[in-house]
């Protein structure tokens, strides 16, 4: 079996996706590969299919935005990612935005018509894509993690975990946009005050740092082999996401051991319970993510507890062993 990857870097989960699974199908034994595309085709999505080099493979995997322009070539397999479409984010979306994502919408629909099989990263994405297009049939596949790299540490690892007078240390790690909630992060360390610490990390994207209030720390774009270490040295990662396909960088802090303080809406409800492995907050509401995070940090035993109960979620469910398995039996239905 040979499975060919085309790619736009788009700096985003679903990047990582590609990465990871790619990775996970090689470890089993099925080659697979990435063929890099030009970054302007992502806006001329009709030329893909051209420009691919498809020879000696037995399908193509690719995204719902792109996967109609491979249909014609090979059998598809597309994987649908996120829910930008949904009219009430509109308010979080610049012009240009929308006007893209319009477009979006109409490569997508082509997509969900033409390919082999349609995947789907949450149930809360197989929603999206029956309200706004009506397709029913797709396959959830939940994304998966390297829980051998995002794995929690002992406490002895972890630089002055035995000073009583350390600040709580809190990570925040995606793309810098209002639709992920960064506009809310110096609110809510506003609200917390100088016993808390927030570190970020910008993602994918490659931003320059920024000067913010003293209690937040930029470290700007960290590298895809390091950024674990930042995970493994928080107390409580946070993520005030207005919208999440699935919830790459909550995963990768569950796998962990950290507890999570994030938001009740889209996929997040499918990976954190509520009052045991963090807290789901309203959306946009600034005391209650503070509210959560002072709770879960004066209490180290809920923090352990919460912790170890995420790591056993992500090993139970959001492995990336679970999710290369699922997709070669997806595979094998076509070939």
């Amino acid at each position: 079996m040979n499975i060919l990857f085309p790619l736009v870097r788009a700096g985003s989960g679903s990047d990582i996706f590609t990465y990871n699974l790619v990775s996970g199908l090689n470890n089993l034994s099925v080659h697979a590969d990435v063929q890099y595309l030009p970054g302007w085709t992502g806006y001329v999505p009709s030329l893909m299919g051209r420009i691919c080099r498809p020879e000696g493979y037995d399908l193509i995997h690719s995204n719902t935005w792109n996967g109609y322009s491979f249909t014609k070539i090979k059998p598809t397999v597309v994987t649908a990612h996120s829910a930008v479409r949904l009219p009430e984010l509109k308010k979080y979306q610049s012009i240009s935005q929308r006007a893209f994502y319009r477009l979006v919408s109409k490569r997508e629909a082509s997509s969900l018509k033409t390919a082999e099989y349609v995947c789907c990263v949450s149930n809360f994405t197989a929603r999206y894509l029956e309200r706004m297009y009506g397709y029913s049939d797709s396959v959830i596949i939940y994304n998966g993690i390297n829980t051998d790299t995002f794995c929690p540490v002992d406490k002895d690892e972890v630089p002055n975990h035995n000073d009583k007078n350390k600040k709580i240390k809190i990570f925040f790690s995606g793309n810098r946009r209002i639709m992920k909630g960064f506009d809310l992060i110096p609110k809510i360390m506003k609200e917390l005050g100088d016993k808390y610490t927030l570190t970020i990390a910008s993602g994918l994207r490659s931003q320059n740092k920024r000067t913010f209030q003293d209690n937040i720390i930029d470290l700007g774009c960290i590298r895809s082999d390091q950024i674990h270490r930042v995970y493994q040295d928080s107390d409580i990662f946070l993520f005030p996401t207005r919208l999440e396909g699935f919830g790459l960088s909550v995963a990768e802090a569950m796998a962990c051991g950290k507890p999570v303080v994030t938001t009740d809406c889209s996929s997040l409800p499918e990976l954190v319970i509520d009052g045991k492995g963090g807290f789901l907050c309203r959306m946009d509401d600034v005391k209650a993510y503070a509210d959560a995070i002072r709770y879960i940090a004066e209490d180290e035993n809920l923090r352990i507890r919460m912790g170890r109960f995420n790591r056993q979620r992500v090993l139970d469910m959001f492995t990336l062993e679970k999710m290369t398995e699922n997709y070669i039996k997806v595979y094998n239905r076509i070939i």
